[in-house]
């Protein structure tokens, strides 16, 4: 991509246009101006840039041309116009990996440094959409390294939250949390309450993942008071889904599903996909209840809804749904459905269902005596976890393999798996 000089953009839009010099003549504008402007000996000034924009623009309407030339195109020095030019590229989002490699050849060419930052941040976004969650990370580091190198520090509380929220779909919560504290602080002090409202809510799932409920339910609370319905509707509805899942995991049902039916209330298009995560939580919710003929009556209403409009989330419905059917002994029937539940959190890389999903099955093959499954899905969850660097979790499963073979008499696989325990200590 070539960006002209002020005098090349003259010149080519003139030749455009089948113009000679002397058409662009003016008051105070002379076509031995317009000679040393074409060939860069002289800079085209404000009152010039309009002259010529006018002249411009009036035989492009001549010719039935739409141009809309302005003094700003006609004053705007190349690297002026390539950072234009990446800056609106940016904002796409659907910009892809060519596109972000051919702006960082121009910030590079142009020594565009906010740019290459931006151009970082868009990278970024690309894996995280990838569910390449630690490239997302590395890649964003980057961004903040140039906003504190070149003293943008009112960036900061953006580029923290995002990697947050990198690192929360990665299951690091303790990691996250971190990260949205330090978004929160630098928000507070550049005032950036677009992205402090936005961090909130992160931090309050971060903390609902850490079974920390009520800095959780007061950290929901702050949201919801700086969340306007109308504006933030999704993330209205998600908070109070947050706040509810909250009141769950505390045990108090009724008041999760209370929570849960005053959402139905908002919600007017049937095609909205935060009717699945209320019917799928509402299933949850009455399972936990013992209430299985309403819970089974609302995850058939989830798998419905996300089978035809989020398959993306089609894994969370089937491999909850699978407990309700435990919680009834259907054993066959709730492998089945936790194992197609595993397959779509695979075709989407869902990695929180896909670790759910097999310790649920675990579970099952525990209590079932089938030693060769339960094996076979102790393998699969510790490839899940070394990819997330959870060492705790990853201990943990180290040892509940040690004692299936201590159980079989097989001595020295045992060792094996202990010995890579005692590795993480």
């Amino acid at each position: 991509m070539k960006f002209l000089k002020t005098g090349e953009k003259v010149k080519k839009l003139r030749e455009q246009l089948n113009m000679k010099q002397e058409d662009l003549v003016s008051e105070k504008v002379t076509r031995g101006l317009i000679s040393m402007i074409e060939t860069g000996r002289r800079d085209v000034t404000f009152a010039t840039g309009v002259k010529l924009a006018e002249k411009f623009n009036e035989k492009a309407e001549e010719l039935n041309i739409i141009m809309n030339i302005d003094e700003a195109y006609l004053m705007r020095s190349p690297a002026e116009d390539a950072e234009i030019y990446c800056l609106n590229k940016l904002k796409n989002d659907d910009i892809t990996k060519s596109t972000i490699d051919e702006i960082f050849q121009l910030a590079e060419e142009y020594e565009l440094i906010k740019v290459k930052a931006k151009a970082y941040c868009g990278l970024g976004e690309i894996y995280f959409k990838e569910k390449e969650f630690e490239v997302a990370c590395d890649i964003y580091k980057k961004a903040r390294e140039i906003y504190i190198n070149i003293g943008e520090n009112e960036k900061l509380g953006y580029v923290y939250w995002r990697l947050g929220v990198f690192n929360a779909d990665d299951l690091k919560y303790d990691a996250a949390v971190e990260y949205y504290q330090l978004s929160q602080y630098y928000c507070s002090q550049y005032s950036d309450s677009e992205t402090r409202k936005l961090c909130l809510y992160s931090l309050a799932n971060s903390y609902k993942k850490l079974n920390r409920i009520d800095l959780a339910l007061e950290t929901i609370e702050r949201f919801l008071f700086v969340c306007d319905e109308q504006e933030d509707n999704r993330l209205y509805v998600y908070a109070y889904n947050t706040k509810a899942t909250c009141y769950s995991a505390i045990g108090q049902y009724d008041k999760a599903i209370e929570i849960y039916k005053f959402l139905l209330t908002k919600i007017s298009d049937d095609k909205s996909i935060f009717l699945g995560y209320i019917y799928n939580n509402l299933g949850l919710n009455y399972c936990h209840k013992n209430d299985f003929k309403e819970s089974i009556k609302y995850f058939e209403m989830a798998e419905k809804f996300r089978n035809d409009i989020d398959k993306a989330n089609l894994a969370a419905t089937l491999i909850e749904k699978s407990e309700v059917l435990l919680k009834q002994n259907l054993i066959d029937e709730a492998i089945k459905t936790i194992e197609l539940g595993i397959k779509y959190a695979k075709e989407y890389k869902y990695l929180e269902y896909l670790l759910k999903g097999n310790h649920l099955l675990g579970k099952i093959y525990d209590k079932i005596k089938d030693i060769e499954n339960l094996e076979k899905v102790y393998l699969e969850i510790i490839e899940l976890i070394k990819n997330t660097a959870n060492n705790d979790k990853l201990k943990t499963v180290y040892n509940e393999l040690a004692i299936m073979y201590l159980n079989q008499n097989k001595i020295d696989t045992c060792k094996k798996y202990l010995k890579l325990s005692k590795k993480l200590n």
